[in-house]
């Protein structure tokens, strides 16, 4: 009988039922032996053939056979122990007890050949261990690939899809992208704590002695005041005995010690966070964290005024917000420049347009719309706006003001002060929560910006660069920086009360005889 007790990130991972799933954690953290489970469960899940028996295929990948052997056949073969046997000729894994018929074939990346084997089975569905190590580019064709098998008399795939496991990426890598920018349709990413954290996965499990091993779990208590990974089963709360957990933290605190708090294997393998990037660096990597910063609903306060954060140039992005009754600066969403009612993935391939076609057809349309109605408006934006063109004697603020929209000019356009401002926005808090937060739905690209595609590039010599690359994430993140310096500055103030309509005070009233 087997028996495996799921970790919390690892249980989520299997409940998912993505086309597409990718775990990433510290190592040992037990991401290696949720996929074996999972491989078999979905063997058992699997419908009957004419036969009577349940027949299914899976690719396990991984970049060279070596490592193959060394970890998957491994704890393939200490979890299935008298269910299933490799057959070396064949690379493959095969379950075979009671009706079930799965082959795990192992397929390493070393070579052309190895790629062209791959991408022409027939599949149910496919393991990627270990997924940084290989090119990203595998997925599109390897997708193809899946749900193939069993097909005919074997019956059909009653589960189809990819399941992939992995440490964390340097950051700005595609696989880095994949997980935080440009997570494609039908995936899900599951991402464990860092093995430092009192929350820290598998624990239990590693580094123990024969003594602490018979030491099992104790009940708990449930509740957000106690620490640590609990269990849920007989209807009673578990965590793994506190031995047995002191025990495996001194697995992760020898590497510690080996490489340092802050080196970057450290980061990526043991406290589970994206490494340096070589080609540079992420604006806000050490502020923003999405799972903080990011809600999935936004909501408008009745009589606050929208401070629209707002870009000019070629590109004119523009970013919708509101100071709310906490002092919170809420943003609900991007407008690019170009239709926003077209979703477009790729901003870099859009051609540029003008302020003024900016804020007549994308602007002021998403205004008007039911959710904004009613809702006094104010636009700042970059000072420099103030300068008359070379043609014209109208300045930015002028055609904006004559367009019907109150604009004022933010403090400053210096980098340093607007970047300062964000981070303030982005590192304090506001009632327990944060005290800047973006609209999951409404802001894409503004969130991605600001996962990692905002960055400082680095000179030819390696030396960091000032100032963020001028890119196509730099013009919703230069509306944003507008937005927080009136909020950082307290000149959300000021023009809140210079939306508000004049009184004419208590002034006498003048009797009609006085004209006659």
């Amino acid at each position: 009988m087997i028996q495996y007790i799921a970790p919390p990130t690892c249980a989520a991972f299997a409940k998912s039922d993505a086309f597409g799933r990718l775990i990433a954690g510290p190592v040992g953290s037990g991401k290696t032996t949720a996929c074996v489970i999972e491989l078999l469960r979905r063997s058992i899940e699997q419908g009957h053939g004419n036969d009577g028996l349940r027949h299914t295929r899976f690719a396990i990948v991984r970049q060279t056979l070596k490592q193959l052997k060394d970890t998957v056949l491994k704890d393939c073969q200490s979890w299935l122990k008298g269910i299933g046997e490799f057959k070396v000729s064949e690379n493959c894994f095969h379950l075979n007890f009671s009706d079930v018929r799965s082959e795990w074939i192992f397929i390493p990346l070393e070579d052309s050949e190895d790629q062209a084997r791959l991408l022409s089975m027939q599949l149910t569905g496919a393991w990627l261990s270990e997924a940084i190590e290989m090119d990203i580019s595998v997925l599109a064709p390897l997708s193809g690939r899946i749900g193939r098998y069993p097909s005919g008399q074997d019956g059909a795939a009653t589960w189809q899809g990819m399941i992939a496991d992995t440490n964390f990426p340097p950051e700005g890598s595609a696989w880095h992208k994949f997980m935080e920018l440009d997570t494609p349709p039908g995936w899900q990413i599951f991402k464990q704590p860092s093995g430092l954290s009192v929350e820290a996965e598998n624990l239990e499990n590693l580094n123990q002695t024969e003594e602490t091993r018979q030491l099992g779990f104790v009940q708990a208590p449930d509740g957000p005041d106690t620490p640590g990974v609990k269990y849920y089963w007989d209807n009673k709360i578990w965590k793994a005995h506190p031995k047995r957990i002191a025990r495996g933290q001194l697995y992760y605190q020898r590497y510690v010690d080996m490489y340092g708090l802050e080196s970057d294997w450290v980061k990526r393998y043991v406290r589970a966070e994206y490494g340096e990037d070589p080609s540079g660096t992420s604006v806000f990597k050490d502020c923003f964290k999405a799972s903080f910063h990011v809600v999935d609903q936004t909501f408008l306060i009745p009589g606050y005024p929208i401070l629209i954060g707002q870009d000019f140039g070629r590109d004119p992005w523009s970013v919708i917000c509101q100071v709310d009754h906490l002092g919170r600066l809420v943003v609900h969403e991007e407008v690019p420049p170009w239709n926003s009612s077209v979703h477009v993935m790729q901003p870099e391939l859009v051609g540029s347009v003008g302020l003024e076609i900016h804020i007549e057809k994308n602007l002021k349309p998403r205004l008007l719309s039911e959710k904004y109605l009613g809702h006094k408006v104010a636009i700042i934006g970059d000072p420099s706006g103030r300068n008359k063109s070379q043609i014209s004697e109208e300045t930015c603020f002028d055609a904006m003001k004559r367009m019907g929209l109150p604009a004022f000019g933010a403090p400053t356009n210096d980098i340093d002060t607007r970047l300062r401002a964000v981070e303030a926005l982005l590192l304090r808090q506001s009632n327990g929560g944060p005290a800047l937060m973006f609209n999951r739905k409404g802001c894409p690209t503004l969130i991605r910006a600001l996962a990692g595609a905002y960055r400082y590039g680095k000179t030819r010599a390696g030396i960091r660069k000032p100032v963020p690359d001028k890119n196509e994430y730099s013009h919703v993140s230069d509306a944003l920086q507008y937005a927080a310096l009136a909020v950082h500055g307290g000149m959300s103030d000021y023009i809140a009360s210079r939306l508000r309509p004049r009184t004419t005070g208590n002034r006498p009233k003048i009797s009609a005889l006085g004209w006659t």
